[in-house]
């Protein structure tokens, strides 16, 4: 590799240009990847009312299920089946140990029976640590 020589006062200049772009790229991933993680979480659904909950601490290591009006599971926003829901609850619990959270999140008029599975498949993938998402009932 040539060194190119200064003629100022014999120091060797340093481009930042390239840091700088990859640096912008990064914030702007995780702006976008940040949005996206954040709009699964308020995805409009009408959820169940209740008089008592625990509140709505944010975790890390929380994946949320959303079951809609039609009974479809989402995760991700994405449809998913039975066997692509047990592989994404054992993926989960892989990367973050069995105290990680699994957050339900359903229409009101879904009846029990659509939900019961989520429950049992993340019982099966060693994940004991679900909730469901509600509204504060007047």
């Amino acid at each position: 590799m040539r060194i190119p020589h200064n003629s100022q006062d014999g120091r060797l200049a340093t481009n930042m240009t390239p840091m700088i772009d990859v640096v912008f790229l990064l914030i702007i991933f995780f702006l976008v990847s940040s949005h996206l993680a954040r709009q699964e979480s308020r995805m409009p659904l009408p959820l169940p009312a209740a008089t008592t909950h625990a509140g709505d601490a944010v975790r890390p290591d929380v994946l949320t299920i959303n079951i809609d009006g039609q009974g479809r599971w989402l995760v991700g926003g994405k449809p998913a089946d039975e066997p692509r829901l047990k592989q994404l609850l054992e993926s989960h619990r892989g990367e973050h140990g069995p105290d990680a959270a699994v957050r339900i999140r359903t229409d009101r008029t879904i009846a029990y029976g659509k939900v019961e599975p989520i429950l049992r498949l993340s019982a099966e993938a060693g994940l004991w640590n679900a909730a469901f998402a509600v509204v504060s009932a007047p």
